[in-house]
């Protein structure tokens, strides 16, 4: 009788379908999530800083283009600062109750129709040389569209400082003058031009306006100041500013008060400026640069 050998390393099949792989624990799984989970913690905030960023440098560019106008308007007009008078700040407000002033329209439509209007004759003196009506809004302004008319609602994000009015109307808010000419400006590189803006009004009405005090010495000055108009914060702590000898800067915020300020107005929130003011590095880089005819160290 035939004998067949047995081999001792035969193994029985496992069967159709059946597979002897293993798949994820449930305790592997819990630690991959969380591993996402702290990458997603350490990225996450570097991701805002950046949108942050991102939007802290379009304002720049916006500066750059509205102290390109206002120059290119003085060297046609001999010299002269584009005045109050002849715009609110540096363009006429429209008409109340004008149809594209809606509820939650998106910043395209608000473009649009900010585009039909300044570009209507003897609205903006600056259009002819800034006619990119985008670069009178920070893309983190967005009161256009969380807020309704005659309730925070504005497109244009900036105004011209109050020191450069560029006509001899009223008392300037106790600064008694303003100049007319930029030849005038005894320290271009410290007098500012434009700055972001908001108004309890809704539309930057006129222009960026602190309360002077000719007589009133404080922090080490001859004269003093009290906020008025506040410094909105689109881009974390940090706004924007153009100067009268063309250059532009972003400006990081340290005092509380003010920051948080800035923070709830630039989203459409109260007026209730941070009044007496902190003698803060703040307080002193606002009376350094805000300089007007009258101005004392």
């Amino acid at each position: 009788m035939a004998m067949f050998p047995i081999s001792l390393d035969y193994k029985p099949s496992s069967g159709r379908g059946f597979s002897t792989k293993k798949g994820f624990t449930l305790i592997e799984l819990l630690v991959v999530i969380a591993i996402i989970a702290i990458l997603a913690a350490l990225l996450l905030p570097v991701l805002a800083r950046a949108k942050l960023k991102a939007t802290q440098v379009t304002c720049l560019n916006n500066q750059k283009q509205l102290i390109l106008a206002f120059t290119m308007y003085a060297n046609d007009f001999s010299d002269s600062i584009v005045a109050d008078a002849a715009a609110d700040g540096y363009w006429k407000i429209p008409p109340t109750g004008i149809t594209w002033d809606l509820q939650n329209q998106s910043s395209l439509d608000s473009q649009a129709a900010f585009t039909a209007w300044l570009s209507t004759p003897g609205t903006d003196p600056l259009y002819k040389y800034s006619p990119n009506v985008s670069s009178i809004h920070c893309p983190g302004d967005v009161r256009s569209i969380i807020n309704a008319p005659g309730n925070g609602w504005a497109y244009d994000s900036y105004s011209k400082a109050n020191n450069i009015g560029g006509d001899s109307g009223g008392t300037y808010w106790g600064q008694g003058a303003s100049y007319m000419k930029i030849s005038a400006v005894a320290n271009a590189p410290s007098t500012f031009a434009f700055r972001e803006d908001v108004d309890s009004r809704g539309y930057n009405e006129n222009t960026w306006v602190i309360n002077w005090s000719l007589t009133t010495p404080a922090a080490g000055n001859s004269q003093s100041f009290t906020w008025q108009d506040p410094i909105p914060m689109y881009h974390g702590n940090v706004s924007t500013a153009s100067f009268i000898d063309g250059h532009c800067e972003a400006y990081s915020w340290g005092d509380g008060a003010i920051v948080k300020y800035g923070i709830s107005v630039a989203k459409g929130g109260g007026f209730s400026p941070p009044n007496p003011p902190n003698y803060t590095a703040d307080y002193q880089y606002v009376y350094n640069n805000f300089r007007f005819p009258g101005w004392s160290q």
